[in-house]
């Protein structure tokens, strides 16, 4: 890799094997932690959503008969090569048969490989073995990166990709040539292949790059010309590749598959603004530190780690300024672009999810390698030993701030069992939050249903195995819906299957405060349509109690209120 030096320093030297050996060390390295984390962690789901659930499921297919399996647009490529892995991994009889945690596998090598791209980055801009390895460890550190390399989340495949095509961005397009900007090009497409959506955030970035930092107006033009051309050849070449499979597109319409472009999460508000802050602040540090009941925990771990952001960004822009050449412009545009895209982005969709931020909060990385370059120079000698100690301590910390969520997986697959000896599921059906645990792990033991009463008979019914209504299901599949038309909904389905004979068993909802159905309802419903349905639960249906599940919650027998 050509070197992008920012600043006085140079390469130290080191052959290109010692290169490989620091390479392999980190990669390995962190491969044997990060695994190490999972076994310990015990939660492939990591207490964040679902997701990781429903991917394994749509997965399944592309282990047992990638013939017939089916493409998705937005996740193009995803599908095709995690399924090929996972056959892998059933060879080597590691979590055979078992998807849901082979992902987690997965994810742990792609982040793994992720620490070698920042390490590589870091070398180039610095020209420092130290600071490379050093940068490769705090990427590795991060929360939401450390995180996501645990869980079965489908981001961290696409994100290593993006990473990679972002820090060859950032060094290359400060000289640009013809095979620069196409393999750039061709490494950026396939990110976004497998996950569409972070196209979004980069590419004006990568675009902004070649302009700035091309200063003949003819070849810029030129340069962003050649750079869409083979983004969409490589559109092109893998939609040829899969032509006639199962769901398989053209190349239009894998650069536009409008995802969750008017879903109930789409739109700007100003609560998204705090739901922002927090996604960013996220990125860096775990919330362990808002545990604590006696200390305004929530406030510390905003201002705190704001305050280490902007520290962090500041000691990098100055340092990019005083340097005012192509490559820091290059690195500026790439990292710094796709930040300020990202987060408008963000604010239309989900800005606290950990998946929306990874990639646009990377700027972090590359502004960590020059405040270790800053430190070099002002502490020679212990500046650097000081940087690692931070970072251990930043690793140890995010880890202690997942530790209440260790243990799920087994938690949770015992209390469908006490679900199951508590309520025969051919006889009844489940009342849940949409976004309740409860729902997940019963579509993950039990197998997965759409929730209503569509194809429901009398009781007792043994297929689908788990049935349920959603509590705010029309309000993520009707968000145009009136909050009256909602409540009408939810009421007609609970009636409904009362008269088929069923038990309605409500999950937790029955005694949950407002205020907390408020906020694990998310952006998804505002308070006004989630009271109106919480009245209307309290006002025509009356609740005898079942049980309290140390896991699960409370579970309440619905049974309409007298008068009705």
């Amino acid at each position: 890799m050509t070197a992008l030096t920012v600043s006085d320093a140079r390469l130290d030297g080191r052959s290109s094997r010692g290169t490989f050996l620091d390479l392999a060390l980190l990669v390995v390295g962190s491969s044997a932690l990060l695994i190490a984390l999972i076994l310990w962690f015990d939660n492939a789901q990591g207490g964040l959503t679902g997701n990781g659930v429903f991917k394994s499921l749509e997965l399944k297919p592309w282990v047992v008969d990638p013939a017939h399996a089916p493409l998705y647009p937005s996740n193009y490529l995803f599908y095709p090569v995690y399924g090929a892995l996972c056959r892998l991994l059933d060879l080597l009889g590691i979590f055979a048969g078992d998807p849901r945690r082979q992902l987690t596998i997965l994810n742990a090598a792609s982040a793994s490989l992720c620490t070698g791209v920042a390490y590589l980055l870091a070398r180039a801009m610095t020209g420092d073995r130290i600071i490379g390895l050093l940068t490769g460890v705090f990427h590795l550190a991060t929360s939401h990166v450390m995180f996501l390399a645990i869980v079965n989340e489908d981001i961290m495949p696409s994100y290593t990709l993006m990473f990679a095509a972002m820090a060859l961005g950032a060094v290359w397009f400060a000289q640009p040539s013809v095979a620069r900007v196409a393999a750039v090009a061709v490494l950026f497409s396939t990110g976004w292949l497998f996950e569409w959506r972070l196209m979004f955030p980069t590419l004006p970035a990568m675009l902004a790059a070649l302009w700035l930092c091309e200063p003949r107006r003819g070849r810029r033009l030129a340069w962003i010309a050649l750079f869409l051309a083979c983004m969409l050849a490589t559109a092109s070449v893998v939609a040829m590749a899969w032509h006639g499979h199962t769901g398989a597109v053209g190349p239009f319409d894998l650069v536009w598959t409008g995802k969750a472009v008017r879903s109930v999460w789409a739109g700007f508000s100003w609560a998204k603004v705090g739901y922002l802050w927090d996604g960013i602040v996220a990125y860096l540090l775990g919330t362990g530190v808002t545990t604590f009941d006696r200390l305004p925990g929530w406030d510390i771990w905003r201002f705190v780690t704001t305050f280490w952001l902007v520290g962090i960004a500041a000691v990098a822009g100055s340092t990019l300024m005083r340097a005012n050449d192509s490559r820091a412009r290059a690195l500026l545009a790439v990292f710094g672009i796709t930040f300020l895209a990202g987060e408008v982005f963000n604010l239309y969709s989900q800005p606290q999810d950990p998946q929306m931020q990874i990639n646009v909060m990377a700027w972090v990385t590359p502004a960590w390698a020059l405040v270790l370059l800053a430190a070099r120079r002002r502490w020679p000698t212990r500046g650097l030993a000081a940087m690692a100690a931070v970072t251990v301590a930043l690793f140890a910390y995010n880890v202690w701030s997942i530790a209440p969520l260790r243990g799920l997986d087994s938690k949770w697959r015992n209390a469908i069992e006490r679900l199951e000896h508590e309520s025969d599921p051919a006889r009844t059906v489940f009342l849940l939050h949409d976004f309740d645990w409860t729902m997940v792990y019963a579509s993950l033991h039990w197998g997965t249903a759409e929730p209503g009463i569509a194809g429901l008979g009398p009781a007792p019914q043994a297929l689908p195995k788990f049935k349920w209504i959603g509590f705010t299901g029309d309000v993520l599949r009707h968000p145009d819906w009136s909050a009256e038309r909602h409540v009408e909904s939810l009421r007609r389905q609970i009636d409904r299957v009362l008269a088929l004979g069923y038990e309605v068993i409500v999950v937790r909802l029955w005694d949950i405060p407002e205020a907390q159905l408020l906020t694990e309802t998310g952006m998804v419903a505002d308070a006004a349509r989630l009271g109106a349905l919480q009245r209307m639960l309290r006002t025509d249906f009356a609740a005898s109690p079942v049980s309290v599940d140390p896991v699960a919650g409370s579970l309440y027998r619905l049974q309409p209120a007298a008068g009705r």
